[in-house]
């Protein structure tokens, strides 16, 4: 059972979590954006995923690391980016990297 005050923490957690994607969506509904701004806007995906990628693969043990033999995220990232540009399917992309990363961690 929650308390107040944790019910009044959930709350405010799922404001704070609401209002910036609620807010750009009441701003711009009914308004059309320029071409150099649709095109900026674009690259925010990319650039997001390429953060997460590169924060979680070549951080092994809270330090960069570039050794195959160190860390153990590189190997099957380079299998997921060959599967993946091979096949264009992300489920067999997926496949490859938790098969790959659980054999990597588990078994060397």
């Amino acid at each position: 059972m929650l308390t107040s005050s944790q019910f009044i923490l959930v709350m405010g957690m799922a404001v704070v979590t609401f209002l910036p994607r609620m807010i750009p969506i009441v701003l711009f509904a009914n308004r059309e954006l320029s071409p150099s701004v649709k095109k900026w806007l674009a690259y925010i995906p990319s650039a997001v995923f390429a953060a997460l990628v590169f924060s979680d693969v070549f951080f092994w043990e809270n330090q960069v690391s570039l050794s195959f033999l160190l860390n153990k995220k590189l190997i099957p990232s380079l299998l997921v980016l060959v599967v993946a540009l091979k096949t264009k399917s992300l489920e067999l992309s997926i496949l490859m990297g938790v098969g790959s990363l659980a054999f990597m961690l588990y078994f060397l």
